[in-house]
């Protein structure tokens, strides 16, 4: 997986959980600030100095609560009901309709094997609430509120990826989703659609991705520390100690953790002009550098610079502001997947019906246990493929096959050549 660097928000609950990326890594698509004001909007917030993977804070999780706005509008989000007391179908007093209770009674999700069915999920109670305070202010019989609720979770969704995938750009059409966590993949083609998409990916264990990705992650430590001074008036004795002191404490909790495993080092310096207030991080090399390091440092800056946005001022000091060191253990490497032939998918389990936007209301959907689905196995949409975790919606319009690595691959109609 690629790393990338730059600013994080808070997400603002469990749930879905969209990933972007193409052949050459990840896109983090996410703000550039913490506790903004408005929230889709740059310089709103406050700047986080720390790297992390970059998120979007959507507010769009299975917990995020619906309700009707002062214009008359269908919000969701950004608060949540969380766990405790929960969407009002755990019935643990949730008063308020969420996205939880829109995704079932919508038919999305199986009242009798949620979480494994270890939570017992109220169909009733989730209908009644999302009539009365959504669909009584607005007149909306029948499915038509949870729907309504469903479609402004996946355009608040859309909009974000399209707000700061321009930001970047980039173009969302030319990359795949990955979608993960409990909410994910019941909203995944939906927003696919919505932004171009071909392709949508449902790793195994979707639904505890961000479990196993904690468990499979190699383990590192970084140390950052501040040393200002321009690159012209470095003092490369101090800078040298200060790189050497850096590197032994990583290595030092690295080692404690991992003993003699294999490790790797990275090294960074985050430069900017002087008087700027935003750097741009360049690699340094894994020795003590010399003086004619500092001038490769500057071109490499510079190129990076003018990556990004469009021109350099040669003519202008360049300020270090900050020097990081990361030890790592080496990543597991996986061997890329081969082809699978395609075959008949097994008998389904059953069907139920489920909204699907395609169809303009509810229509029989196909049910399928996941792990009854093996490598090569493909369908067709409307079905709903489930697991103890989350449950994955392939509307009217895709097709889905388990690829050799057990992934669901979702495919729109007419763009399998793009895939």
């Amino acid at each position: 997986m690629a790393r990338v660097d730059p600013q994080i928000g808070r997400p603002a609950g469990p749930g879905a959980e969209i990933l972007v990326t193409a052949a050459d890594g990840i896109v983090g698509i996410g703000p550039n600030q913490v506790a903004r004001v408005y929230r889709d909007m740059k310089g709103s917030g406050l700047p986080l100095r720390i790297p992390v993977i970059e998120m979007v804070e959507i507010g769009a999780g299975g917990g995020s609560i619906a309700r009707i706005d002062a214009m008359g509008r269908i919000t969701v989000g950004p608060d949540s009901a969380g766990s405790e007391p929960g969407p009002v179908a755990y019935g643990r007093g949730g008063t308020e309709p969420t996205v939880t209770d829109a995704n079932l009674a919508l038919g999305k999700l199986d009242p009798d094997r949620f979480a494994g069915g270890q939570i017992a999920l109220d169909r009733a109670s989730a209908e009644t609430a999302l009539a009365e305070q959504i669909g009584a202010p607005l007149d909306l019989q029948d499915f038509w509120p949870a729907a309504g609720v469903a479609e402004m979770v996946e355009e608040n969704m859309a909009n974000a990826a399209r707000v700061h995938a321009i930001e970047r750009g980039k173009e969302p059409s030319e990359y795949t989703m990955i979608a993960f966590g409990g909410a994910a993949p019941l909203h995944a083609a939906r927003l696919a659609e919505k932004l171009g998409m071909a392709t949508v990916v449902v790793p195994p264990g979707a639904g505890v991705g961000s479990a196993i990705g904690f468990l499979r992650a190699p383990v590192s430590y970084q140390v950052v520390r501040s040393y200002r001074t321009t690159l012209e008036d470095a003092e490369l004795v101090q800078v040298n100690a200060l790189i050497e002191d850096m590197t032994e404490e990583a290595r030092a909790v690295v080692t404690a953790g991992v003993g003699d495993a294999p490790h790797v080092e990275d090294r960074r310096l985050e430069l900017r002009y002087l008087g700027q207030g935003h750097e741009l991080a360049v690699p340094l090399p894994s020795r003590r550098l010399e003086q004619s390091d500092l001038t490769a440092i500057r071109a490499e800056f510079e190129a990076l610079y003018r990556r990004v946005y469009g021109f350099t001022m040669p003519d202008v000091a360049v300020e270090c502001v900050s020097w990081s060191v990361t030890v790592a253990t080496l990543p597991e490497v996986s061997d890329p997947l081969p082809a699978v032939a395609t075959h008949t998918t097994p008998a389904t389990s059953g069907s139920r019906e489920i909204y699907d936007p395609a169809a303009g209301g509810l229509t029989d959907a196909a049910l399928y246990w996941r792990f009854d689905l093996d490598p090569g196995a493909t369908l067709t949409g409307p079905a709903v493929i489930a697991e103890d975790e989350t449950s994955t919606v392939i509307p009217t319009g895709f097709t889905a096959k388990i690829d050799a690595g057990l992934a669901i691959v979702m495919t729109r109609a007419g763009q399998e050549d793009t895939a």
